[in-house]
């Protein structure tokens, strides 16, 4: 199968009048100019997102539902992984082994229980808890568990990120009060990124002993941020791009309730009010997850923040891929699966393929 492409973005640059050739869902060749057999792609065309951090869309729980992977496969997102809330060890682990995955989900992000009840959001206080190795083994041992979240101040964690680095789970730092202090010893134990920056966490970014401010001017990590303007003000957006542009991953942390009206749901077994789209604790009013779709967070980067398109497909696909030690997404080159999205000249969504079939 061959596609022809007018322009294509991918995280290295800009290519113009591309063939793609396509077998078994693989880019095997990308030709100049177009062939007479080529179905002709009418528009821009990206690789598919890959969000690392999404609970679920569409009236689906991520966690059970394998219909919340289809729902973000329709905006766009053809790699992703499946959010769980903080429940008992128990809990997770039999939802762990009932779980099946939709097509474009290839893991999951345990956010939590292992985070801090200073700074537990959404998550429900009596259900956080510090991490036993012989629970961490569990959870290794389903082989599905790709990527936790984790205070790193809380009792037994920093052993717990260290574990969990040796034994290929990718550990952020989350939900935490944890200062710089703290936080470098997380890294030098193995984190790799920071769950949702700004959010779950002091906010004083100026302030270089707080989470956000050390993990902001003087680590390597990299850096989720949530592109609705409720989570992060654009204006604070606008300060991490400019200080660490080439460390930040975009991604929804979308709920059950993306993709529906307004009105009461749950998040977990906490109830949850949606009014103009944003999503809050009906006690308390904390936020709630997001009801942002992968093309709509990607098309405020490029419209209403001005990013150049290749750097949004960097934040929104490539590095998301690379943290992910996905190799085979996140980009269109040879070798890769033929994961791409077709959008018009205003960055707005109008196809996406999978493995080189059209989704929608």
């Amino acid at each position: 199968m061959k596609f022809f492409a007018p322009q294509i973005i991918t995280g290295s640059g800009v290519l113009k009048e591309r063939t793609l050739q396509v077998e078994n869902g693989v880019i095997t060749a990308i030709d100049f100019g177009s062939a007479a057999d080529a179905i002709s792609l009418e528009g821009v065309v990206t690789p598919g997102f890959v969000d690392i951090h999404c609970h679920g869309g569409g009236g689906f729980d991520g966690s059970v539902e394998p219909r919340a992977g289809e729902f973000h496969l329709e905006s766009g997102t053809t790699t992703m992984l499946a959010s769980f809330v903080s429940e008992p060890i128990d809990s997770i682990l039999s939802k762990l082994e009932k779980l099946t995955f939709a097509r474009n989900v290839i893991g999951v992000h345990l956010e939590g229980p292992y985070i801090s009840h200073a700074h537990c959001g959404a998550h429900k206080p009596e259900y956080l808890t510090t991490p036993i190795k012989s629970d961490l083994e569990k959870l290794v041992a389903t082989g599905k568990v790709k990527h936790i979240t984790i205070a790193p101040e809380i009792d037994g964690a920093l052993d717990a990120i260290s574990y969990l680095s040796q034994n290929g789970v990718l550990v952020a730092i989350g939900h935490s009060a944890a200062d710089s202090v703290v936080v470098s010893k997380a890294i030098d134990n193995g984190a790799k990124i920071v769950t949702h920056l700004y959010n779950g966490m002091k906010k004083d970014y100026a302030d270089k002993s707080t989470l956000v401010g050390s993990v902001l001017h003087d680590t390597n990590l990299g850096l989720e941020l949530i592109f609705d303007g409720v989570h992060v003000p654009f204006n604070v957006i606008k300060d991490f791009l400019g200080v660490a542009s080439s460390r930040v991953i975009g991604i929804t942390d979308a709920a059950p309730f993306a993709g529906q009206p307004d009105g009461e749901y749950q998040l977990g077994e906490l109830p949850v009010l949606v009014v103009d789209q944003v999503a809050r604790l009906k006690n308390g009013g904390a936020l709630a997850g997001s009801t942002l779709t992968m093309d709509k967070a990607f098309a405020t980067a490029t419209n209403l923040l001005g990013m150049n398109p290749v750097d949004a497909v960097q934040m929104y696909c490539t590095r998301p891929a690379a943290y992910l030690e996905a190799t085979d997404v996140g980009d269109i080159a040879v070798g890769k699966k033929a994961n791409f999205l077709v959008m018009n000249e205003d960055w707005q969504l109008k196809q996406v393929y999978f493995e080189g079939a059209l989704v929608s």
